[in-house]
């Protein structure tokens, strides 16, 4: 288990070091990209590079999940690292839009690592505790997000200071660290599933479509909270740069500061608090704290003007609040499903969630303006307000 976990960090590590930096890639092309005959603004324009990441992680997510299903974690993970190493690296030279596209489009198809890491972590675990190990999950996405915006920002700086794109330091040394997670993935981290190739010799029983995952009104709404949460919380995710740099006058650096400090929020809330929560509280109860944080965040920007202090109470509620909900979620989803088909089940629910971090950045893109932020963030809380109906119906449910 800790292999595993150092292995997503150390991808998640490099995955973090490009995040805020995409947004201020765009501005050379702005003005140069019209849909309908209007012209793109920088915010739509960074919102896209969120949205062709997640739209490949959807297309491709749960290919990843049932792969490692078939021929083993351990290979399936070292190959999706293998594959960002390689998107990191087209990234580092991109001289384009186009280019710049494309190797986002591509680095969201290697994204599987996530699916393929809930599910050995579901094989090595049972339910009393599996909340628990998928929180630890959670904790490493958060150091992954903590230091990496934070060294992403300073390679940046030097990048550009050195005469460079302010992309290819840091596309570099996410590729250096995502091959490093390759090599450990394959060498240190031992397989999970006893016999892979019994899954694929025996697909009768073993390998269920899709579909049954999606056949009942529960299973359906389970599912549509992952794209509900992760719209939530992209949306938030996505504007952050934008709005601290139209309304704060940020620097790239300093949204990396600020990432980093959510980060290590989030990396306490899961490593801490998540596994006790659920034991002590259940599931169910704790996406209800958790959308009622996001929530609160929410309005604390819509009713508050803004400020640094506004920037650091209310960004680290929206993106803590909603952090609780993926272990959550996927706890859930774990236990409801069969062991045979953990990956299956979690790949899906992956490339699910991808849904909504597709239509939440273009959301956020078309919704958010300089001069009224407020409609946008009306519409990150309707996302937490979905959250908290579906769970307490859960619970009711559960005690008729």
């Amino acid at each position: 288990m800790p292999a595993i976990l150092f292995a997503i960090f150390i991808d998640l590590l490099g995955f973090g070091i490009i995040v805020p930096i995409l947004p201020f890639l765009v501005g050379p092309y702005v003005g140069t990209v019209t849909v309908g005959g209007v012209v793109l603004d920088e915010a739509t324009l960074g919102a896209g590079l969120f949205s062709i990441y997640s739209l490949t992680a959807f297309a491709a997510g749960p290919l990843w999940g049932r792969l490692s299903d078939r021929i083993g974690r351990r290979t399936a993970l070292a190959a999706t690292f293998l594959g960002a190493m390689a998107s990191y690296i087209l990234l580092a030279f991109s001289d384009s839009l186009l280019m710049l596209f494309v190797a986002r489009a591509f680095s969201g198809a290697m994204a599987g690592n996530v699916g393929i890491a809930m599910a050995a972590m579901a094989d090595l675990t049972d339910e009393s505790n599996r909340g628990r190990a998928m929180g630890l999950i959670g904790a490493v996405f958060g150091l992954g997000f903590a230091f990496g915006p934070l060294v992403g920002g300073q390679l940046s700086g030097l990048s550009t200071a050195g005469g460079g794109s302010a992309i290819l330091l840091p596309g570099l040394a996410a590729a250096c660290l995502s091959l490093i997670a390759a090599v450990m993935a394959y060498y240190f981290i031992s397989e999970t599933i006893s016999s892979p190739q019994e899954t694929e010799a025996d697909t009768a029983p073993k390998r269920a479509p899709w579909s049954t995952f999606l056949k009942t009104p529960a299973q359906l709404a389970l599912f549509s909270m992952f794209i509900v949460t992760s719209a939530g919380q992209i949306m938030a995710f996505t504007i952050m740069p934008f709005w601290t740099k139209d309304l704060l006058f940020w620097s790239q650096e300093e949204v990396g500061n600020l990432m980093g400090a959510i980060g290590l929020c989030i990396a306490a809330i899961q490593s801490l608090a998540t596994g006790p929560l659920f034991k002590s509280i259940g599931e169910l109860k704790a996406l209800v704290l958790g959308g009622t944080i996001h929530l609160i965040g929410c309005m604390v920007i819509i009713f508050a003007t803004p400020s640094f202090l506004v920037a650091l109470i209310a960004f680290p509620l929206l993106m803590s609040g909603m952090t609780l909900s993926f272990p959550a979620l996927n706890s859930l989803l774990s236990q409801r499903t069969d062991r045979r088909h953990q990956g299956a089940a979690l790949g899906l629910s992956s490339g699910i969630s991808a849904l909504g971090r597709v239509a939440g950045p273009l959301a956020a893109g078309f919704l958010y303006t300089k001069a009224a932020p407020a409609p946008l963030f009306y519409a990150i809380a309707l996302t937490s307000g979905t959250l908290l109906a579906w769970s307490f119906w859960e619970l009711r449910k559960g005690e008729a």
